[in-house]
């Protein structure tokens, strides 16, 4: 419990240091998964994990920013054993079921994906990444992670919601009038450490750093490197009440730090309500319980508290999730009984 104490402070001042922020796709509750920015962090629990999430902001303004995201990982098994690598989960199938517990004191071989749609104005991307991570035990009560993951991006500029102030503007005609897409490869990375009360991790994506270029016409500029910390710590007490104090910050060159740093109550780890304040000006609330049949659905106000509020109007995200376990094992039960 003390090493784990040691790394979240560590990640704490880590993230509090002057540094850049990032110009990826931002999510309200990316602590509900970590999986979407950090390949290393699928596989924590013993359940398959699937996520779909779509954020909007700027609503009422044509051309706002849209995002979704599906995002799904598991552990797998590797050689001849027997044993299945997946846990019962909610076998009773009841609401406000708890949330997977993390398994530990094992290695762990982690497969998962992510595809992600994302649209402001004119210009667009959409990516499809695959992933693989290892976890070994770091301790009795402590496992680390190391992931990987592989992908294609597109980034293109939709011509029908380009709007000239000239329309027979010649360098618009020459240099995205013909070429308006990219495809290329790309690979992130990252390592998180975790148990059943602390997660915390280190992520990159654009790894590669490519070149900014349609078809033949290269430019000066470059996808950045994006650097994500995250931290978070569960303090348990009684009534089945938990608090969870929550830091991520979002990290690119030539830009301010992006820091998120707030508070989540949670009631039996199956219902919660947090809010927190993002250094860009904005206060963030989110909200979420676990339903029924392994099913959550949780949901983020991002309210623009700087000087560009009026034209903010707010930013929604909703997340839908679904956790799948092994089923319920009948004949051991009965044994046990015997």
């Amino acid at each position: 419990m003390k090493k784990t104490r040691y790394i979240f402070l560590i990640l704490l001042l880590a993230v509090g240091q002057n540094s850049f922020a990032q110009q990826e796709s931002q999510f309200i509750n990316v602590m509900n998964n970590p999986y979407m920015i950090n390949p290393a962090a699928g596989g924590m629990n013993g359940v398959m994990h699937f996520e779909l999430t779509s954020r909007s902001q700027w609503l009422g303004y044509n051309g706002g920013p849209r995002t979704f995201m599906l995002t799904g990982n598991s552990e797998i098994k590797v050689g001849s054993k027997n044993d299945r690598v997946l846990s019962e989960f909610n076998t009773e199938d009841k609401a406000l079921f708890s949330d997977p517990s993390a398994t530990l004191g094992k290695i762990k071989h982690v497969v998962g994906g992510r595809a992600l749609n994302d649209v402001i104005g004119p210009f667009a991307k959409t990516s499809v990444f695959g992933s693989y991570a290892i976890h070994l035990p770091f301790t009795k009560k402590l496992n680390f992670g190391l992931g990987v993951g592989i992908g294609w991006s597109n980034f293109r500029i939709d011509q029908e919601r380009v709007i000239l102030y000239q329309e027979d503007d010649a360098s618009y005609a020459q240099f995205l009038g013909t070429s308006s897409a990219q495809n290329i490869l790309d690979a992130n990375a990252g390592l998180i450490f975790y148990n059943d009360n602390f997660v915390g991790g280190i992520s990159m994506v654009q790894l590669l750093k490519n070149k900014s270029s349609f078809s033949d016409i290269a430019t000066e500029s470059f996808f950045n490197r994006h650097y994500f910390l995250t931290a978070k710590y569960r303090f348990d007490f009684e009534n089945k009440i938990s608090v969870e104090p929550i830091v991520v910050a979002k990290i690119a060159e030539n830009s301010p730090v992006s820091l998120d740093a707030g508070i989540r109550f949670a009631y039996n780890r199956g219902a919660w309500l947090g809010i927190q304040y993002r250094t860009s000006n904005a206060i963030v609330f989110q909200l979420g319980a676990n339903v029924i049949k392994n099913l959550y659905v949780a949901y983020g106000y991002e309210a623009g508290i700087g000087k560009i509020r009026t034209a903010n109007n707010g930013t929604h995200e909703i997340q839908l999730g679904f956790y799948l376990g092994k089923n319920r094992n009948m004949d051991r039960e009965i044994k046990g009984d015997s």
